[in-house]
């Protein structure tokens, strides 16, 4: 299942709302001038609970999503870095994550067709610990993300999500 996912904390769908929504396709950022833009498209596919464990699927993803964190928070070149650094570290993890899942995955359903109890036990347990791990590492990104922004960003932030 591909889905075209910009990742941002939760919460940005309501700056969207109140600042960007309906009125263009981009917004451009506030007294920066470098043509740094949100699109409203990217914004409106903030929301929601998956948005508090996913991230940018691929390197174009994932400076899309840095630009849109700096145009919300102004973040500073360290931060841009280091948040950079961490969605890379996660996305490598869940390659690897997704490898294995694909194959329990692949084990379930093996099972299911040889009627299997046993092995649909096992596939369905190792299944939900790699879903755990899955869940666990884009959680674990986002909350190095916001641990990142200083108090005022996280502040900005907070109010953004309610």
């Amino acid at each position: 299942m591909r889905r075209r996912l910009l990742i941002a904390l939760p919460g940005v769908a309501a700056f969207a709302a109140s600042r960007a929504w309906g009125q263009t396709e981009e917004a451009e950022a506030p007294g920066d001038g470098a043509g740094l833009h949100v699109h409203r498209k990217a914004l409106a596919k903030q929301s929601g609970a998956k948005s508090a464990y996913k991230i940018p699927k691929n390197a174009a993803k994932q400076a899309k999503y840095l630009n849109t964190l700096n145009v919300l928070l102004s973040l500073t070149p360290a931060q841009q870095q280091e948040a950079a650094a961490i969605l890379t570290n996660a996305s490598t993890t869940r390659a690897s994550l997704h490898a294995s899942l694909k194959a329990a995955r692949k084990a379930l359903s093996g099972s299911v067709q040889n009627n299997d109890t046993g092995g649909i036990s096992q596939a369905s347990t190792a299944l939900g610990a790699l879903m755990a791990q899955y869940v666990a590492n884009g959680a674990a990104a986002n909350a190095a993300l916001f641990q990142l922004l200083t108090p005022d960003q996280q502040n900005r932030m907070s109010q953004l999500m309610g």
